[in-house]
């Protein structure tokens, strides 16, 4: 059975600092409870894009796991994807995209597509699957908070600002 979940949010901080959060993944375990270690197992960097191949360990409730996946930086479109490479997933895709804001802000697009092997650990997530994801995203939205100034206006009329970045009206 693969899953598929969407979240978008709005977050008062600079679309690059966030695209450096997401790509700082050496430093998860300090921040994302669930990460218990990270490895970077190759890299291919330059100016904050290119690849590289990660083993995380994690653990939700009794469950301890790792995988690999490759994660690719795209920083000139601000866009991270990763990819699966080995571990207890059939499937598992997930993508970041910071849209910038006409008040510096940034809207936060986070994508995961998912399937475990192990169908026990598959209705395990499920059950959480909402609760999991929001944890993981607030995870990074509390680290921005932590590492970055918030910026633009308190209030934004997110509807006016898709249709501009939709290129709409």
């Amino acid at each position: 059975m693969i899953a598929e979940h969407t979240e978008r949010l709005r977050l008062r901080h600079r679309p690059d600092d966030l695209f450096d959060l997401v790509s700082d993944v050496r430093s998860y375990p300090k921040f994302i409870e669930l990460i218990t270690a990270m490895r970077v197992t190759r890299e291919d960097m330059e100016d904050g894009s290119g690849t590289l191949d990660a083993e995380a360990r994690v653990r939700f409730r009794l469950v301890r796991e790792s995988f690999s996946t490759r994660v690719k930086f795209d920083r000139p479109r601000r866009v991270i994807e990763v990819s699966y490479l080995a571990g207890p997933f059939h499937e598992l895709e997930n993508r970041w995209t910071f849209h910038e804001l006409s008040d510096g802000s940034t809207l936060v697009d986070f994508w995961i597509h998912y399937g475990f092997k192990n169908p026990i650990l598959q209705v395990l997530l499920d059950a959480n699957r909402s609760r999991a994801i929001r944890f993981l995203v607030h995870s990074f939205e509390n680290e921005a908070k932590r590492r970055y100034e918030e910026i633009g206006d308190e209030e934004i009329d997110l509807d006016a600002e898709l249709q501009r970045l939709e290129g709409v009206g």
